[in-house]
């Protein structure tokens, strides 16, 4: 049978060796392999820990390997980081374990030359006692960030921001749950739900969303998940929601939807009434999307397979284009991200932004709300294609957002929009527009 480690192994290989997102690879690889829950979680955590530090861990091999890190075999550059990230980050695993797991699984995988090998840089690694940044290791590997996007957020925030921000995103990021209040009341929610372990607290200024504090995997299939009763969901991503304000018996188009979560949060806003017309590229993102629908109980949404780009929408009340986005405000929370995108890809995925609005105004009513939306942290993708979308459309203007639980994220020309280490959520931005 195979161990926690060799699992993680395989999974990382996968992630290096092909585009696929972790948590995708995570899924698919659980779906094969039958995982008892307490490996499955150690699994999980490893994975994300060691993408998350892998800037710092790679800059702390290289120095002790005498040949370059990028000849290494994909697996063992894995067990190197899995190992690395144990002895220097990780304070559960006593050091000699960890350097005997990395051996004697080197050993399985390949042969006695090359476990020597990672028993020798092992050791020089942990007798090293690596606090502080070492003089060989750069600004940006030890920040753990690609040194395209540390050196743009250097422009972008500053010195001091910017290693604001990449110490938060290494950190891990709470769980968040957001509970339908059409399903439960907050007493009776707190009631059932501290019952079995798991410790919560309200949000600040929210009224329905909760930090897990602790007992977070029990959640994963509790009764109250099960129900429908409360859902996962970030903060911020709910605030997006917030901002569309969708009023019952309206007609809404949510026009990229996947994965669903904001779209259910839209139906309980709207007490189930009215039509949202839930739309997204591929089968495969709408049936993500559906997943939910069974436990939540909304009858007003109608799924379609559309691209936003061309295709025809009904004409609606509101319009939310959450945008395929670089997905920079969320890296705390998926740090494989940082390692998938490259500055080319901002330039791409700009141009799919305009396009987007360019196409979808057009189904806003007159009168109606038009909301702009991404979890990127890039002004490219933010205040510059709201602009050039508003010069190329007059008829559209940039609201006020009438939100007293939102107030503390306006930003000075009217957008949400947070910075996750001050505000503690997942950076977001968003604009709510009108046609006159």
């Amino acid at each position: 049978m195979k161990s926690a480690r060799e699992q993680v192994v395989e999974i990382i290989e996968k992630f290096y060796n092909t585009n696929l997102d972790l948590k995708t690879i995570q899924n698919d690889y659980f779906k094969q392999h039958q995982i008892n829950s307490l490996d499955r979680n150690r699994i999980v955590v490893l994975s994300r820990e060691i993408l998350r530090w892998k800037g710092r861990l790679d800059s702390i091999i290289k120095n002790y390997l005498n040949h370059p890190i990028a000849k290494l075999q994909s697996q063992l550059l894995i067990l190197l980081e899995l190992a690395t990230y144990e002895l220097i980050i990780d304070d559960k695993v006593p050091n000699y374990a960890a350097i005997n797991s990395a051996v004697d699984l080197a050993k399985k995988k390949f042969n006695k030359r090359t476990a020597g090998l990672i028993n020798a840089v092992l050791r020089k690694v942990s007798a090293e006692n690596i606090i502080k940044k070492p003089e060989y290791c750069k600004d940006f590997e030890w920040y753990s960030h690609p040194k395209w996007l540390y050196e743009k957020w250097i422009l972008q925030f500053g010195e001091k921001r910017n290693r604001q921000l990449c110490d938060y995103n290494n950190l891990p990021v709470p769980l968040t749950i957001r509970r339908n209040a059409l399903k439960i009341h907050h007493d009776e929610f707190l009631e059932k739900i501290e019952t079995e372990d798991i410790q919560i607290a309200q949000i600040e200024n929210t009224n329905c969303f909760y930090n897990v504090n602790s007992g977070g995997a029990s959640l994963l299939n509790h009764q109250l998940i099960l129900d429908g009763n409360c859902s996962f969901q970030d903060r911020a991503a709910g605030a997006i929601v917030e901002v569309l304000d969708p009023q019952p018996n309206e007609i809404i188009l949510d026009v990229c939807c996947a994965p669903g979560t904001k779209t259910h949060y839209i139906s309980e806003l709207m007490q189930n009434t009215g039509k949202i017309y839930a739309s997204d590229i591929a089968n495969e993102r709408i049936r993500l999307a559906q997943i939910n629908e069974f436990r939540s109980n909304n009858k007003n949404i109608i799924w379609e397979v559309k691209d936003a780009v061309q295709d025809l929408f009904p004409i609606a009340d509101r319009v939310l284009v959450d945008a395929p986005c670089t997905g920079t405000g969320v890296i705390g929370r998926r740090p494989d991200i940082k390692w998938r995108r490259q500055p080319q890809h901002l330039i791409r995925i700009v141009e799919l932004q305009k396009s987007i609005l360019n196409n979808v105004y057009q189904f806003v009513k007159p009168g109606g709300i038009l909301v702009y939306a991404t979890c990127s942290l890039e002004e490219e993708e933010n205040w510059q294609v709201v602009e050039a979308f508003l010069k190329l459309h007059d008829d559209f203007k940039v609201l006020s957002i009438e939100d007293a639980e939102l107030e503390q994220f306006i930003d000075e020309k009217g957008a949400v929009k947070t910075f996750p280490p001050v505000d503690k959520i997942d950076g977001m931005f968003v604009v709510k527009m009108s046609r006159e």
